[in-house]
């Protein structure tokens, strides 16, 4: 940019006198939607009578948006939490691209059918974790009380959309036959499937600080358990032995025992001390195995975006959304976990399936226009 006068007395300048660079960043007009068109021949076998319809590795096996359109709706409904009629009208307003609320949901369906099968993946590698954290909040489904659970590794997260809260949903997900360590509230469908657990000490400690609130003589038993907990941590920060850590154990247990035969008189507190007494084979697992945690905040922050979203829909209304629902969730949680982009996720999920389901079709001619 340049500047021929002086602003103030409208003297004009002989040379600039030197250059200040300034960097700006703005993004592209809004731009129209590509319209490609693919002619699909079609043939019959002289020899069985069979038809087949060519493909294009770039035309979708059904509908008339492209792999762009149903990411863009499932990313915008579950990362952006918007309304299907939301969708439709920034589709209309950025690229001019109309298409109703009931289009965008279907878009919406085919990515998370297109994602299926590594939903299942998924399921699988946590199948064999030996670490699992697992927690479950209620979801409406037409209405009527469902449950969203959460299974969660260090690498990945998988959703469940599920009309029942018990321990046969963690044995379907899981297997009846898993060997690895739950880390869990004290529901009782954890212990019901499975006895190697860790019971969340976060938990216990909000539970032993509202006893205190309400009784008096919840308070040394509060700062006792707050206290060995800290201990813990502080002991574990050392490279113990496994001779060491069982030793550690044993004192704790025995610590929390002593807690136990406390008399109290009935009321929050007794039901705490029940609750400690309950999970005592459970609580201090993470001290013998390294690779468990002593809480179980993994599963309870995998559900803080659903619970949002939950707020914004309402209800799910029948078991395609369910199956949307838990697929999507599954498939854009990982952006978090191992730092990948959600947009180029869902379309290379997409792209993929695409793939596959042609991977022995006869190829088709195209023109754009």
């Amino acid at each position: 940019m340049i500047c021929d006068c002086c602003p103030d007395c409208g003297e004009e300048f002989d040379e600039s006198a030197g250059v200040s660079p300034r960097l700006v960043e703005e993004i592209p007009d809004p731009q129209p939607p590509e319209t490609t068109q693919y002619n699909r021949h079609h043939y019959a076998c002289d020899c069985c009578g069979a038809e087949t319809v060519a493909s294009h590795p770039d035309c979708p096996d059904e509908g008339q948006f492209g792999v762009n359109v149903i990411a863009q709706s499932a990313l915008s409904r579950y990362d952006h939490r918007l309304p299907y009629r939301k969708i439709s009208d920034r589709f209309e307003q950025l690229h001019g691209l109309e298409l109703s609320g009931a289009a965008t949901w279907h878009a919406t369906e085919r990515a998370a059918r297109a994602g299926r099968c590594e939903y299942d993946q998924i399921r699988r590698q946590i199948q064999h974790a030996d670490v699992v954290h697992i927690d479950e909040t209620g979801i409406k489904r037409d209405g009527d009380q469902a449950w969203l659970w959460t299974f969660r590794t260090e690498d990945h997260t998988l959703y469940a959309v599920r009309e029942s809260r018990g321990s046969d949903v963690p044995a379907e997900v899981l297997g009846e036959d898993f060997t690895g360590t739950v880390i869990c509230d004290g529901w009782t469908a954890y212990p019901a499937f499975s006895s190697h657990l860790q019971r969340c000490w976060a938990h216990i400690l909000r539970e032993a600080k509202d006893a205190t609130d309400q009784q008096a003589e919840g308070e040394p038993i509060y700062r006792a358990l707050t206290q060995l907990y800290v201990a813990l941590q502080a002991r574990l920060e050392s490279d113990l032995t496994i001779r060491e850590r069982a030793e550690l154990q044993r004192v704790a247990r025995r610590e929390l025992e002593s807690l136990i035969e406390r008399s109290v008189p009935d009321g929050p507190v007794a039901t705490l001390l029940g609750k400690i007494e309950g999970g005592l084979d459970h609580w201090l697992t993470f001290i013998g195995e390294p690779a468990v945690s002593p809480t179980n905040n993994a599963a309870e922050s995998a559900l803080r975006e659903p619970v949002v979203l939950r707020k914004i829909i309402g209800t799910l209304r029948n078991d395609r959304g369910m199956f949307v629902h838990e697929t999507l969730l599954s498939l854009l949680a990982p952006r978090c976990q191992q730092g990948r982009n959600p947009y180029e996720e869902l379309t290379r999920v997409v792209r993929d399936n695409d793939m596959v389901s042609r991977a022995q079709a006869v190829p088709a001619v195209s023109s754009s226009g």
